[in-house]
């Protein structure tokens, strides 16, 4: 990966300091995760920034899951889909043809929420307008979102100094990525047609879902492949390649049962009142700043130890710079975008 990085894209004369390379990483984390409030409400924002902590195998699973339906053309009410109901449901049943099988667990749960049971477990009572609001959030998820997430890979897999950053990187990859695993938006190909233009959308969105999950891998693994590097044990990043994929399957089988794919979106608070779209936002931005929290440490730390004129702290000063710096620097016009870019 690294050798064909830089075969492809030469290197660069300046040197972006870890601290700075954290900056789009927030910005990743935090505008997606808006734009997911926004357009997706505040439920899904919401839990999709918890879910995003360990979504890697929920994303690669889903991705797969919808381009295996957009290949084979079986969007319909067929009746393929014989694995678990949610993981890998009957294509009928994420189109709302046909009701989910409600277990004995998610009628107790409903029974118990009757606020949020239009959202829970089993729900079928989503909303499948076609927007242009949602036409925006999926040009930007599907679309945007992977564009500068290839981007920072090629600026970076050379890199070895800012594993964390890497890993904060992947991490808000799933908050782009989610949404479209959640929320598949088949309705949006059949508002183009049937025809072709219909498989096309299906497609894109099934592949960039997968795209996705596979980025947040690389990154992942670059991450904690640095980290163990830079360790002197490297127990901790052991710990962490074993445990966390062990999680990652847990929590991707919770997931699917409190937020499983369908075609439609979960129900926003601003449908109910224009104020309701503080909640949304709000619950957007929340999601982002925990996700980012690491990344925002990073940055913040740094910054403020040069306006107390300590240096860059945990950076060696010498050939790095700030992003004021690195971006007036830098005469490659991507590495400045991939620098900056949510």
């Amino acid at each position: 990966m690294e050798s064909l990085a830089t075969d492809v894209f030469p290197r660069s004369g300046c040197a972006l300091s870890p601290s700075a390379s954290a900056f789009s990483a927030i910005l990743s984390a935090f505008i997606g995760s808006v734009i997911n409030g926004l357009t997706s409400g505040w439920l899904v924002a919401f839990m999709t920034g918890w879910i995003a902590w360990l979504a890697i195998f929920r994303v690669l699973l889903g991705g797969l899951y919808m381009l295996y339906r957009s290949v084979t053309n079986t969007w319909g009410p067929g009746r393929s889909g014989i694995l678990w109901a949610n993981m890998w449901p009957r294509a009928a049943v994420v189109r709302g043809l046909e009701q989910p099988a409600v277990s004995a667990a998610a009628k107790l749960w409903a029974k118990n929420h009757p606020t949020l049971a239009s959202t829970g477990p089993g729900a079928t009572a989503l909303d499948r307008s076609v927007t242009a609001l949602g036409w925006f959030s999926w040009g930007y998820t599907a679309l945007f979102a992977p564009v500068t997430q290839v981007l920072f890979v090629a600026a970076n897999t050379a890199r070895h100094d800012i594993g964390a950053t890497k890993i904060v990187k992947g991490l808000t990859v799933a908050v782009t990525a989610l949404p479209l695993c959640i929320d598949c938006r088949v309705r949006y190909g059949d508002a183009l047609g049937r025809a072709w233009r219909g498989r096309v959308f299906n497609f894109a969105t099934s592949l960039s879902a997968l795209v996705q999950g596979g980025l947040c891998a690389v990154l992942l693994v670059e991450g904690l492949l640095d980290l163990k590097s830079a360790s002197r044990g490297g127990f901790p990043v052991i710990i962490m390649a074993g445990v966390y994929p062990v999680f990652a399957l847990f929590w991707m089988a919770a997931s699917f049962s409190f937020l499983p794919m369908r075609d439609g979106g979960r129900k926003r608070a601003g449908q109910t009142h224009w104020a309701g779209y503080f909640l949304d936002v709000g619950a957007g931005a929340f999601a982002g700043v925990f996700l980012a929290a690491p990344a925002i440490a990073l940055y913040s730390s740094a910054q403020f130890n040069k306006r107390a004129g300590l240096g860059f702290g945990e950076e060696p000063s010498s050939g790095l710079n700030d992003l004021g710096e690195y971006l007036s620097c830098e005469s490659q016009w991507w590495r400045r975008f991939a620098a900056v870019s949510p």
